[in-house]
This record gives structure tokens, C-alpha cells and sequence, in this order.
């Protein structure tokens, strides 16, 4: 139970602080100013200029996604549920090692990286379907299959338009987010003091948490849903924060003036003049004719 409590524990702080950094860096490129249009990508280098401290969060990526390639044998009770865990970590590996030597296209990678997550939410719910219903597992694998379903939907929709913000938005807190569930199933089902009442850890089976009696499990199920609602909502607002923040500090960094708009069409400042200046242009391009004189004025 340890060693599975450590690795949700190193899940969150890879995940969440990964899909953090995604959300920002997306926000960031889509309002900066700029007259070539938005376009989503697999990975955002630091904003470091010609240094090779730019990739260190895909050489991070690297690191964690080989270190639960090796592990992931060990966390499931069948070797066929290990596979089909592993695949897609396998598949994001290579992934990462093209990214840092030959970068392909972004559609392709994207088209790649939904593969990945379908896989992963077929393996969870697969998993999830070999636990019996008293089992807490089975309802937080079912859970994360449906956050790595929102992501593969997510990576779908930027190969196929990858100029959709909202998808590139979506895909990143939908990585935090799973992150967050993985602590909170880490916590819930291998700590002792986080387990829900009338729920316990087999001694006998390690990795599973059972709850004996039916009114038990109903409570610790509806736990697991506000839980995940909660942390739905913190996700949320994690991204209309960053919005706020990079909109308000991107508008107040100056730069050319040409702020991208949601069409991704840039718009130039219209040139003003003082009053007196316009009236002498007025009076340069529009004749002023002598008004004629009158009968009684004569």
C-alpha cells in the first residue's frame, strides 16, 4: 500500500504542475500579441531565449513517463491489465523522445497523444470492471477513465482543428485534473486516515479497499463524486485565474498594440490628429468658396 500511495503521490506532482504550466503557456500564446494566428502545440518550451533550459519540462516528462513504464508491472493484479496500462505509457515515451529530437508535425502528435488517452481510459475502465462493486477502486478507475476520455477527446479535436483554444484549454486542466484525482485515490484508498468511514484495506489482498456493508460504500461513493466535483471546480477556477492574469499582464507589457482577437485577426490602430491639425488637412483637401453677397448687403 506504500509503494502505491507514493506513486499517486509522485503522479500529482507531476501531472497537476505539468497541466498548470500548459494552461499558462496556452493562454500565454493565444494573447500575445501577434499578427500570425493562434495555433495549439503538443509543448511549450521555457521562455528562455537560446538556452538548452528550454526543454526541461519535456526531459521531465521523459523521466516520470519511463519510471511508470517500469513500475506499471507491478501496480495491477494481471499482466494483461499491466499491458494495457503500459501501452500508452510507452507511447507517450516515444513521443517525448521525438519531441526533443525531431519534432513531428503537431497534428500528428496530437493524433497520437488521443490514441494514448483512449487507450489509458480503456485500460481504467477496464480495470475498473475487475474490481466487485464493494471495492473503492472500481469507482476511482471509473472516474479517470472518463478524465483521460475528456483529454483524448481534447488531443482529437487539435489534430483535426488545432486553432480551437478552448480544446487546447480543456486538454491541459484535464492533465492537472489528473493529477488532482490521482492524489485524491492515492489518499483515499491507501491512506488509513483519509479512507472513508465503514470502508478498510484488505491485509490479505494489498491494494484493494473494500467496504463491507452497502450503506457504507453508498457514502464513500458519494464522497468520491463530491470529490471529484470539488476538484472539477477548482480546476475551473484555476483557469479563468490564469486567464485574468496573463490577459492583465499581457495588456500591460505593452508590445506592438495588435492584441490577437478570437478570429485571429489583427487590427491596427487607426491614427488620430489634434484639432487644429485636422482642420488644416480639412481645409487642405475642401475648398472654402467666398460666400456671395447678397442684394441687401450691397
Amino acid at each position: 500500500m506504500a509503494f502505491l500511495l507514493f506513486y499517486h503521490l509522485l503522479s500529482f506532482l507531476y501531472l497537476f504542475p505539468y497541466g498548470l504550466y500548459h494552461l499558462i503557456s496556452s493562454t500565454r500564446s493565444y494573447l500575445l500579441p501577434s499578427s500570425s494566428p493562434y495555433k495549439a502545440l503538443p509543448f511549450h518550451p521555457l521562455p528562455l531565449p537560446s538556452s538548452p533550459l528550454r526543454s526541461i519540462p519535456l526531459h521531465f516528462s521523459l523521466v516520470f513517463l519511463l519510471l511508470s513504464c517500469f513500475v506499471s508491472p507491478f501496480l495491477y493484479p494481471s499482466i494483461l491489465l499491466s499491458l494495457q496500462f503500459t501501452l500508452p505509457l510507452l507511447l507517450f515515451t516515444l513521443l517525448s523522445i521525438s519531441l526533443l529530437l525531431f519534432p513531428p508535425p503537431s497534428d500528428l502528435v496530437f493524433l497520437l497523444a488521443s490514441l494514448s488517452f483512449y487507450f489509458l481510459s480503456l485500460a481504467a475502465s477496464n480495470s475498473s470492471n475487475t474490481y466487485p462493486p464493494t471495492d473503492l477502486q472500481s469507482k476511482s478507475l471509473s472516474l479517470s477513465s472518463v478524465i483521460s476520455l475528456v483529454s483524448a477527446l481534447s488531443s482529437l479535436t487539435l489534430a483535426i482543428s488545432p486553432r480551437i483554444f478552448l480544446a487546447e484549454l480543456t486538454l491541459a486542466s484535464s492533465i492537472s485534473l489528473h493529477g488532482l484525482w490521482s492524489l485524491q485515490s492515492g489518499l483515499s484508498l491507501y491512506a488509513d486516515a483519509f479512507i472513508p468511514n465503514g470502508c478498510h484495506a484488505l491485509l490479505e489482498k494489498p491494494g484493494v479497499t473494500r467496504c463491507d456493508l452497502d450503506e457504507s460504500r453508498a457514502r464513500a461513493v458519494e464522497i468520491f463524486d463530491l470529490a471529484f466535483v470539488l476538484h472539477i471546480t477548482v480546476i475551473a477556477v484555476i483557469a479563468v485565474a490564469v486567464y485574468g492574469v496573463v490577459a492583465k499582464v499581457q495588456g500591460g507589457s505593452g508590445g506592438n498594440g495588435n492584441a490577437r482577437r478570437h478570429n485571429s485577426v489583427s487590427y491596427d490602430v487607426l491614427p488620430t490628429t489634434s484639432g487644429a491639425a485636422a482642420m488644416d488637412e480639412l481645409e487642405h483637401h475642401v475648398p472654402m468658396k467666398a460666400m456671395a453677397k447678397t442684394t441687401a448687403q450691397e
